[in-house]
């Protein structure tokens, strides 16, 4: 796991006296060199408190996203594995560390960047896998809450874990068929790299 920090430079206040950025490189170890599922419960809930505004700089990883720090220590505090978050609109956009994608019968649904969800690399990844999947419909939608209680599957992505299957969303349970799938596929695609 690498992760380049790259920043802009010190002078100036909100107003840079540089447009000059300097980076730190900071990697470790991962323990595989292929994706496993954690089949493990993995229950989580919508986190209300604070929401993702609906625009481009929500769609950039940065190292300032306190509704994720602030929705992690609710998570925690209430004993679930994750929160989804949701934007000015109401719609679910991602989870807290990882995107969002639902499978409502042959359906599967992620949301679109111009809800404010980070455009992560395995979304991405996992956007072009799913289309090859026959009998599969891979569809960039709008998700309300509401559509969680009706999805077979709820799993989210992000290139350190893979895919994490959602097992629990309040009284739902979930299935994890397509996870199962998509993880194999991710890892012949890395295999073949």
């Amino acid at each position: 796991r690498a992760r380049i920090t790259v920043f802009r430079n010190d002078g100036g206040l909100y107003l840079p006296k540089t447009n000059e950025v300097s980076y730190l490189i900071h990697a470790t170890a991962l323990e595989n060199t292929l994706y496993t599922l954690n089949t493990a419960d993995y229950e989580v809930d919508l986190y209300k408190d604070f929401y993702v505004t609906k625009q481009l700089l929500s769609s950039i990883k940065t190292t300032n996203k306190l509704i994720n720090v602030t929705g992690s220590i609710f998570a925690h505090e209430n004993g679930l594995a994750n929160c989804l978050l949701v934007n000015d609109t109401k719609n679910v956009v991602e989870g807290l560390q990882g995107n969002l994608f639902m499978l409502i019968g042959k359906r599967l649904i992620t949301p679109p960047i111009s809800e404010g969800c980070l455009n992560g690399i395995m979304r991405k990844q996992i956007l072009a896998l799913a289309k090859k999947v026959e009998g599969i419909e891979v569809l960039e939608e709008i998700i309300s809450p509401f559509d969680l209680q009706k999805a077979d599957e709820l799993f989210l992505t992000n290139v350190i874990i893979g895919i994490q299957p959602i097992t629990k969303y309040r009284k739902k349970e979930f299935t994890s068929d397509l996870a199962h799938l998509l993880v194999q596929k991710l890892n012949e695609s890395i295999s073949e790299n």
